[in-house]
């Protein structure tokens, strides 16, 4: 219980710093904002008031207007290294035409404090999955140049969620694997402009899958925290392989609510 009072005091002594991030806009000025990484989530709380979107041809820079004259403030959030910026959007003319993302307050997204559980208890826990015996079909699954891409089954340990992967590759040519990303996203876009997803970072990664050879199969175990998602929300895993320039496969797989909440418990 302390330990939960002194994670909520430091939330909102966060949130209170991040009350001093204030951008002027208006309709007749696009304001940039730009980061060290790639932008993985931005929101914005009034989109009838504010335009607001990353640049597909640089995730690094995100760009601002407002739609109209407004009174009062708006907001927008944005993820990006693992850190969540809050801004005020107070309209009015502004000098600036850009501004780094490093000189505003944030705080970490990672709100989760702790460990899970000892490495060696995560790694045997892993190990009792993959050598479970697999009479079930796969949860979800995904298909798309030659690659197979499926959900084994999600299990629950404690406060500790396990997520079994498989992954077939049905084509003669190795894929070497660039990396898994995991989003939770909406199931439907209000607005193309902006962005709705948000990336999650799993805990821990059993085998560190670097490379599916041809004609194989390999599993992956991933940990996260426990989580829910509401009904409005998917998760999304993407699979993305290496290669030159942005020319590799890319699948994923979307999970409902109704799949993480039937986790079976181990």
């Amino acid at each position: 219980m302390k330990n939960l009072f002194t994670s909520l005091f430091c939330l909102f002594l966060s949130i209170s710093l991040m009350g001093q991030n204030k951008i002027l806009i208006n309709e007749n000025k696009v304001i940039h904002l730009i980061s060290k990484g790639e932008i993985t989530y931005l929101q914005v709380g009034n989109p009838d008031l504010v335009l607001a979107e990353v640049i597909s041809e640089h995730s690094n820079l995100s760009r601002i207007k407002a739609v109209k004259a407004y009174e009062g403030e708006s907001s927008i959030a944005m993820v990006t290294g693992g850190k969540l910026y809050a801004i005020s959007l107070i309209y009015g003319e502004s000098k600036e035409i850009s501004y780094q993302l490093d000189d505003f307050e944030s705080m970490s997204v990672n709100l989760y404090h702790g460990t899970l559980m000892r490495e060696e208890d995560l790694k045997k826990t892993c190990r009792f999955i993959l050598s479970h015996k697999r009479t079930h079909t796969s949860i979800r699954k995904s298909k798309s140049d030659g690659i197979q891409f499926g959900l084994q089954n999600i299990y629950l340990l404690d406060d500790a969620l396990f997520f079994e992967l498989e992954i077939e590759n049905k084509t003669n040519m190795a894929y070497d694997v660039e990396s898994f990303r995991w989003w939770i996203d909406d199931k439907r876009r209000v607005k193309a402009t902006n962005t709705q997803e948000y990336q999650i970072h799993p805990k821990f990664q059993y085998r560190g899958l670097k490379r599916i050879p041809a004609q194989s199969k390999a599993w992956e175990v991933f940990v996260l925290p426990k989580f829910t998602i509401i009904d409005k929300k998917v998760l999304r895993i993407e699979l993305l392989e290496k290669a030159l320039g942005n020319t590799g496969r890319k699948i994923s797989l979307e999970l409902k609510s109704r799949d993480i909440l039937k986790a079976e418990s181990l």
